[in-house]
């Protein structure tokens, strides 16, 4: 999905663009606007935008001003200009900008300016078009270089003893790695929700990289990025700010630039992933950074809080507070790390309804040995191990299969190192068996959750702004997607469910309240009383003061 921004002091004409273009059905196009240029900051600094349509004078900030504000946020975002005067010498110096991609005059009416903004669509397609590259990740295997680097960060999230900063900077400089050890590291995962037509192992592998490779070239626009494989579900990115010694401003402000770059930025990797690579995944980052020591627990929390709200399998755009409650267990005191990593795995295949998840679980098996490991503290680890993968499975799935009847949990009392470790994996396939059997029904009450929570929130900001990406904020969802998934459950557009709810509160405030029209329509949310009138008169056939005086008889 793409965002449009249209920027004018004048409400006349800002209505009259953002009306004409909700009515031109541009395909995928979110249309939002704006009367000042601090306005349009506020949401510069909240989502990712990429088409600014702009007054170039404005009270405050002027268009200039603004084009730069842009630049230092979305450096890929395009800018079409608008002004009433003929102002050459403004204009040479705006189109030097490689942000603006057109100059207008107001004069040239809206088919001039549907055109341009057709265009400005058509270069940010070709501009993001992934299929070259990933069509060249299938045909080069990864150099010597880049593997290495992975596997260094892939070993300092495992690490149990942790060497100092200077060590440490040695290890990224042998490899090429453009992190400082002194610095603190922002991390996000990328998880793949549905695989769709990749079922080999080696189509899965080489897919993991070309979305590692989507999400480090985004990223990598604004700040020091590296993506890796974390698992087979998952790939894990460390980001930090880009060194900049011309740019003003100390640590914390590089830091809140390049978070808010990395949050807004998390929707267009979801989309290129899907429209490039035919593949959906979920973005989950941290809202601040943490230490190199600390990235095992952070990863996990991030792991955690996807699959432990709403909307399980979906599209989600997550940012998780990191900061921890309480110092995390360190890293000697967790389960093994291949054991732990195994079974992470097991409940991501579980999790999604695989119907290959037994490979997952056969895996964990021949790591412990045949017969199990021989270590009687190792096989304790082991079966809390997979005792807490059950039990996590089943509260994040909102099973109860004890309350049901159909399953006893109660062997998961007496099992200990002198449990017969076939006995155990009998258990537990059959547990895991019947969890995949049941996972179907409860998709459909966490997408009533979600459905719920959408409709919970419209109601309770009909005058305030209901556009597409704040309401899939509410549900940490991809706006593009939310759009489709609300089709496809409920038969209507979320637009179409707006409207009726405006209408319903509009004909409770008419005939229960001696409220003025103008008061009634900015209940509402619409700014203009006038154009409340006519959007009333379509959808129920008479003005609204009728409305009121009919019933009334």
């Amino acid at each position: 999905m793409r965002r449009m921004l249209i920027v004018d002091d004048e409400p006349l004409i800002a209505d009259g663009l953002h009306a004409y273009f909700g009515k031109a059905e541009l395909e995928d196009l979110e249309v939002i606007k704006v009367y000042s240029a601090s306005e349009a900051i506020e949401w510069l600094n909240l989502v990712k935008i990429d088409i600014v349509l702009s007054d170039i004078c404005m009270p405050g900030m002027d268009g200039m001003a603004l084009i730069q504000e842009i630049g230092d946020r979305w450096p890929r975002c395009k800018i079409i200009l608008l002004t009433g005067h003929n102002e050459f010498d403004y204009a040479h110096r705006a189109i030097r900008n490689p942000c603006v991609v057109d100059y207008l005059l107001k004069t040239e009416g809206m088919d001039r300016i549907r055109s341009v903004v057709e265009q400005t669509l058509e270069l940010l397609a070709s501009e993001q078009d992934f299929h070259t590259q990933a069509q060249w990740f299938r045909d080069k295997l990864p150099r010597a270089l880049p593997q290495l680097q992975k596997q260094l960060l892939f070993d300092i999230v495992r690490r149990s003893e942790w060497k100092d900063r200077l060590s440490l900077q040695e290890e990224f400089e042998a490899v090429h790695l453009p992190f400082r050890a002194e610095l603190a590291v922002l991390p996000l995962l990328l998880r793949i929700e549905e695989w769709r037509s990749y079922e080999s192992d080696s189509d899965r592998s080489l897919i993991r990289y070309a979305a590692a490779n989507i999400a480090e070239e985004l990223l990598g626009d604004k700040s020091v990025a590296k993506a890796f494989e974390l698992d087979r579900q998952t790939v894990a990115c460390f980001v930090q700010p880009q060194a900049d010694p011309l740019r003003p401003g100390g640590e914390s402000e590089r830091w809140a630039r390049t978070v808010r770059f990395v949050h807004g930025t998390m929707e267009s990797v979801q989309q290129a992933c899907g429209e490039c690579l035919h593949l959906s995944v979920s973005l989950i980052a941290g809202e601040s950074p943490v230490g190199w020591s600390e990235l095992y627990g952070a990863l996990s929390r991030l792991g955690l809080s996807v699959v432990g709200s709403p909307g399980l399998g979906m599209e989600k755009l997550v940012r998780v507070d990191l900061t921890p409650a309480s110092a995390p267990p360190s890293r000697s005191e967790a389960y093994p790390a291949m054991s732990e990593l195994l079974l992470d795995n097991l409940k991501q295949e579980l999790l999604q309804g695989r119907e290959d998840w037994a490979p997952a679980l056969r895996r964990w098996m021949e790591a412990a040995g045949a017969e199990g490991p021989q270590d009687p503290f190792v096989k304790l680890r082991l079966i809390g191990g997979i005792g807490e993968c059950l039990l996590q499975t089943l509260q994040e799935l909102g099973l109860s299969p004890e309350q049901d009847g159909e399953m006893d949990l109660t062997p998961m009392l007496r099992f200990g190192v002198h449990t017969g470790w076939a006995e155990l994996l009998a258990f537990y396939e059959a547990a895991f068996r019947w969890i995949v059997s049941r996972r179907s029904d409860t998709y459909k009450s966490s997408e009533l959750q979600v459905l719920s929570a959408i409709h919970s929130y419209i109601k309770s900001h009909l005058k305030e702004d209901l556009s597409l990406t704040r309401i899939a904020q509410e549900v940490s969802l991809n706006p593009s997607y939310l759009s489709r998934w609300y089709k496809r459950v409920t038969g209507k557009g979320l637009s179409d469910y707006i409207l009726e709810k405006k209408i319903e509160r509009s004909k409770e405030l008419l005939l229960g309240s001696s409220a003025k029209m103008y008061e009634i329509s900015e209940e509402v949310g619409f700014s203009d009383q006038h154009y409340f009138f006519r959007f009333f008169k379509k959808a129920v056939g008479c003005t609204p003061q009728e409305f009121r005086d009919g019933r009334k008889l």
